[in-house]
């Protein structure tokens, strides 16, 4: 049976666009800017550290900056946010 495998976002900002094909040995490239140099690259969490650390030190990558998606709530509730739009119009229906 199909396991769920968690990943974690990384932006690594690089020096030059040509080391980009050496950074999918350590994930999946999802997005890639050439105008900005940045690659965002999906590493299982498992992972994550040594892949962190392992990034840092080669002499390509400018800094490296997790991505925050986990941390937000993805969970809305719409009928508390009509609540919300009636209370601060400053009407009750």
């Amino acid at each position: 049976m199909f396991k769920k495998v968690e990943r974690q976002a990384l932006y690594v900002w690089l020096y030059s666009m040509k080391w980009k094909k050496k950074l999918q040995h350590y994930g999946t490239i999802y997005y890639s800017s050439p105008k900005m140099k940045y690659v965002m690259l999906y590493v299982n969490t498992s992972r994550l550290a040594d892949v962190k650390k392992e990034l840092t030190t080669k002499k390509y990558v400018k800094r490296i900056s997790l991505a925050h998606r986990k941390e937000l709530d993805e969970h809305y509730d719409l009928a508390d946010v009509r609540k919300a739009e009636k209370f601060t119009e400053g009407g009750e229906e």
